[in-house]
């Protein structure tokens, strides 16, 4: 399971060391002008940790979706590799580890060609191509295996929420959309795997709390998110997992029920 965590904080680097390239940098010259430094306003306060923002708003907003799914994730795979009952059912996890690295384009919204060409050449990415328009944006690339991607996405500033697709060499192939709620987020992801199968996971996240669904049977796209989503929409799916404090329940994909208490690793 901690192979999930390596890959998310994968993506979480890669967005951190972009989103930092694009900030100003100090002007020199106004530096140099006086070597005495300007006296404190009372009247303005120092600067300080509590503005975050890069600059980039799609980076920023995915990267605190992923924090926080990171968070639960995180203790689903702890606790369900924890009991025999249900170590089978961790390695479900892995479908969403393979979701994050489909979405790494998102972390290069609003950077531009150049900065999405250089942070996908790390996976190998070739003959990169970027266009943005308002809150649209696209990058596509050849990937290691010489398959064409072409992945796009829409935000919505005001809902905090984002809509991604892509396809590969035509074909669409995923679907996935995450939301701010009064709660914490939910989000979806939809597979459509090489054998004609399909993948869809979906999420509810409320503060170190949440659930995470599974389905190998839809037959087609989801509904859009709406963002009134109750915290525990995962539940209609046939397979599922929720973690309360250290509480898991959940219904495994042969249809066992779970519930039991668990020792968080690091505690042990």
């Amino acid at each position: 399971m901690k192979k999930i965590i390596t890959l998310t904080l994968a993506v979480l680097m890669l967005v951190a060391v972009f989103t930092g390239c694009g900030q100003a940098p100090a002007n020199n010259m106004q530096e140099s002008a006086s070597n005495d430094p300007a006296p404190a306003d009372p009247q303005e306060p120092a600067a300080d940790d509590a503005t975050t923002s890069s600059g980039y708003p799609v980076a920023d907003s995915y990267t605190a979706y992923l924090d926080a799914k990171e968070v639960v994730m995180s203790k689903l795979a702890d606790s369900l590799g924890s009991s025999a009952d249900s170590l089978s059912a961790s390695f479900t996890l892995l479908g969403a580890a393979a979701a994050d690295l489909t979405m790494l384009p998102v972390s290069f919204f609003g950077m531009g060609e150049e900065t999405a060409a250089m942070g996908l050449s790390m996976f190998s990415a070739e003959d990169v191509k970027y266009t943005e328009n308002g809150n649209n944006y696209s990058i596509s690339y050849v990937d290691a295996d010489g398959t064409a991607i072409a992945f796009s996405g829409t935000y919505d500033p005001a809902a905090d929420a984002l809509v991604c697709s892509s396809t590969t060499d035509g074909k669409e192939t995923f679907y996935s959309e995450y939301r701010k709620t009064s709660f914490g987020y939910v989000s979806q992801y939809y597979f459509t795997n090489e054998d004609g199968t399909t993948s869809l996971f979906q999420f509810a996240i409320n503060g170190e709390d949440g659930i995470f669904g599974v389905s190998a049977s839809e037959t087609s796209q989801p509904a859009a998110l709406t963002g009134s989503e109750s915290a525990d929409f995962p539940t209609a799916l046939p397979e599922w997992y929720s973690i309360t404090g250290t509480t898991i329940t959940g219904k495994t994909s042969e249809g066992t029920d779970l519930n039991f208490e668990y020792v968080p690793s690091d505690a042990e």
